[in-house]
């Protein structure tokens, strides 16, 4: 084999594989800086890019703080409402995510829910009932907004947090529970934690 040949040979390999590394970086870095998103995404929630972090929140069961932590390693719902909940748009979204749930079946101890108020949650009686197992806990206004990107407090909207403590998803308040729930189902597929 002639030199000519064996520099021909490793030019050809170098664009075989320098052509696909580039057009995979140049993709990774155009949708992870928010250049070029496509339209033809699966997910319905609205991605938080970047993610704001659940310590951010700053959670607190009435005065006392709560450890992010105690939950890590499981998926997070979060529905963001008034400290009563009685108006019929909380309750709506505390249904939804109670409903999305129980419809996840044998997964459904990978997820647990949040529900934050910027006062200590005083849920009634019927609503505890209704929702066993779901964390009624407060965080101040002003930390919620900032690690959201929000200039208003996210009154019955709903977010899902990652196992790693990322809110890494969104959904307006007039979304259906199956939008939550088929990204949900998605996300709980393709993660090997939590």
């Amino acid at each position: 084999m002639t030199k000519i040949t064996k520099n021909k040979n490793r030019l050809q390999l170098a664009l075989v594989i320098l052509i696909p590394s580039m057009a995979m970086g140049m993709a990774w870095i155009m949708y992870f800086s928010g250049v070029w998103i496509p339209e033809g995404r699966t997910n319905k929630g609205e991605l938080l890019l970047p993610p704001a972090q659940f310590s951010a929140l700053h959670l607190r069961d009435g005065k006392k703080s709560v450890d992010a932590t105690e939950t890590e390693g499981l998926w997070r719902v979060v529905v963001f409402g008034s400290t009563r909940c009685e108006e019929s748009a909380c309750v709506e979204s505390l249904y939804k995510t109670r409903q999305v749930h129980i419809a996840l079946g044998k997964e459904s101890d990978r997820v647990t829910r949040f529900y934050i108020a910027p006062e200590k949650p005083a849920p009634s009686s019927e609503l505890e009932t209704e929702h066993p197992g779901i964390y009624w806990l407060n965080a101040d206004k002003s930390h919620v907004q900032t690690a959201l990107g929000l200039k208003h407090w996210p009154d019955n909207r709903i977010f899902i947090i990652d196992p790693l403590g990322n809110l890494i998803m969104g959904y307006r308040v007039d979304q259906s529970g199956g939008d939550l729930l088929n990204d949900l189902k998605k996300l709980l597929k393709a993660s090997n934690i939590g």
